[in-house]
This record gives C-alpha cells, structure tokens and sequence, in this order.
C-alpha cells in the first residue's frame, strides 16, 4: 500500500511512548509515521496470512505428490476483512 499526499487523513490519539517508537522506525526506514504505520501493519497482515496457513497445513496437509485434499486451502489463501467502514470518533 502506498501512502500519499491526496490520501484522506484523520487523527489517532496514541500514548507518547509509542509514537516515539514510530518515529524511530519511521527514520530507520526514511519515511513518515503513516508510512511506518503501514509499513507494520502490512508486515502484521503477511504474518497472519503465513500462520493461517501455517495452521492449515498442520491440520490438514497435502497428499502425497502435492494434491491438496480439501478447500480448506482456499480459504486460508483469502485475505482478512478490511475494516475501513470502523466508525471514526
């Protein structure tokens, strides 16, 4: 995902610890506290992705020969709910 200048914004009220834990990720990756923010929760989503799958595979592993057995594979292969219609105070 890429952040611009068009994008619509909002404020978030965070503790000050933590928003000076972003902006020292932010430097280290020479971007912007939007663009760390993004940054983490891209890297959070993949993370999640590979565990539900991770998950599946445990409980359900291919046949022998690489033939998957059941649908279960597709739906760890769909991505998680974007939330973007959250109520914003």
């Amino acid at each position: 995902m890429s952040i611009t200048s068009t994008d619509a914004t909002t404020t978030i009220k965070v503790p000050v610890a933590l928003r000076d834990r972003l902006s020292v990720i932010a430097r280290q990756q020479g971007t912007t506290l939007a663009g760390a923010i993004a940054h983490s929760l891209e890297v959070c989503e993949e993370s999640g992705f590979w565990t539900r799958l991770d998950d599946v595979w445990t409980a359900d592993p291919p046949l022998a020969g690489g033939v998957l057995p059941s649908d279960t594979w597709k739906h760890a292969m769909e991505p998680e709910p974007i939330w973007d219609d959250i109520y914003d105070a």
